[in-house]
């Protein structure tokens, strides 16, 4: 132990030398939390619903072939725009043609067997009075007649359809409003193929493509705020159509359709909106966002997005009434408007509050009040991000 004794003395000098002043450390004080501040406005906030949606052409007319022939000529060009009354193919005519001048001959000889018919019983009319000829052979005179004038009707008929069938042969756009725009789409076949009632009867579609139809199915649980809406004359309901991979895109237009029952296989009721599409950025088949302006909150309560805090499921906000202390409010919301919310309950126009910054609040944390670019700028810093370069000349 005598040994130590010196040992151990050493290391308390060294110990006492090496330690700092018996003054205590002053704690270090919070730098202020940067805020940015704004108040609660008003506006007229339309309320919206959204739905996945499929566009459809109002019109898809197969083009078929209506005699059976050899296919001549195809006399458009694939994927075109067409209008009703274009001749899109012909079939060979030189058979229908035969057809035609066969029942015109046909007709011909009924009408000259009928006017002979008629001018002998014309002629006999007075001897059959006289006694001069048999009741029964004029009677079969009068029955040769009706004939004659059956045989013309029947030549008619066949004359028609002749004429009928030859027309066929020019196969056209249907006779549908010219006010639309059509395309048709690829040959489904080649010059010299037979086609017609027999088989290969369709020979191509052609498809409305403006204004263009775009379906979708709202939840049959929201049909009353369309009622509601419909019942208020607030009719034709206005629709936007975006497309998912594109967000500049935007087409309007009017729900024209709603179907008499809901779905009981989707609880869905199926809607139509008719969207112009002069300038065929929309397809048939193409899926689309659909949203639909179902009414307008007028003057409602609105704040920045970016303001509200949640905690324990609640939403809230820190308003600054004296300018300084932060006063938490619990608040319901409503629709979003952009970068703004609806406040439903709890706030009203002009309230003064924490509109970025509130994470921060904590009690005694003292409050920096900066500008929207500050407060961005000063999140970039202590997020090792580089801050924005003044322009030169400034």
């Amino acid at each position: 132990m005598k040994i130590l004794r010196p040992v151990i003395g050493l290391v308390l000098m060294l110990a006492m030398s090496g330690s700092p002043g018996c003054k205590k450390e002053e704690p270090q004080q919070m730098p202020p939390a940067p805020i940015v501040t704004g108040k609660s406005t008003t506006a007229d906030v339309p309320v919206y619903r959204n739905y996945p949606a499929k566009t459809q052409s109002e019109r898809t007319m197969p083009i078929n072939a209506r005699v059976e022939g050899i296919l001549e000529r195809k006399v458009y060009e694939q994927g075109s725009l067409v209008v009703p009354g274009q001749i899109l193919y012909v079939i060979q005519p030189e058979p229908f043609k035969a057809e035609r001048d066969a029942a015109q001959a046909e007709l011909a000889s009924a009408i000259a067997d009928f006017n002979y018919s008629k001018s002998q019983v014309d002629r006999n009319s007075s001897l059959v009075e006289q006694g001069a000829i048999s009741k029964e052979y004029y009677d079969e005179l009068k029955a040769k007649l009706v004939a004659a004038e059956a045989r013309i009707d029947s030549a008619k008929a066949s004359l028609v359809q002749a004429e009928l069938n030859l027309s066929y042969c020019s196969v056209a756009v249907p006779d549908v409003d010219p006010a639309y725009v059509y395309r048709i789409g690829d040959t489904y076949f080649d010059e010299g193929t037979l086609v017609g009632p027999a088989g290969n009867s369709e020979l191509a579609t052609v498809v409305q493509i403006s204004p263009i139809r775009t379906v979708f199915d709202p939840a049959g649980s929201e049909w009353p705020e369309y009622l509601s809406q419909i019942k208020a004359g607030q009719t034709p309901l206005s629709v936007e159509v975006t497309i998912p991979s594109d967000k500049s895109f935007t087409r309007t237009g009017n729900i024209n359709f709603i179907d008499n029952m809901v779905d009981p296989n989707t609880s869905t009721v199926e809607m139509w909106a008719r969207i112009d599409n002069d300038d065929f950025a929309l397809m048939p088949g193409q899926y689309v966002s659909v949203r639909v302006l179902l009414r307008t909150l007028k003057d409602a309560v609105v704040i920045p997005s970016k303001a509200v805090q949640s905690k324990a499921g609640e939403k809230f906000i820190w308003t600054l009434e004296d300018g300084k202390t932060p006063v938490q409010v619990n608040i319901e919301l409503g629709p979003s408007h952009g970068e703004q919310v609806v406040v439903t309950r709890g706030l009203k126009p002009g309230v003064n509050m924490i509109v970025e910054g509130g994470a921060r609040v904590r009690p005694g944390v003292e409050l920096l009040v900066v500008s929207a670019k500050e407060f961005e700028d000063l999140n970039k810093k202590n997020t090792g991000q580089p801050t924005a370069k003044p322009s030169e000349g400034s």
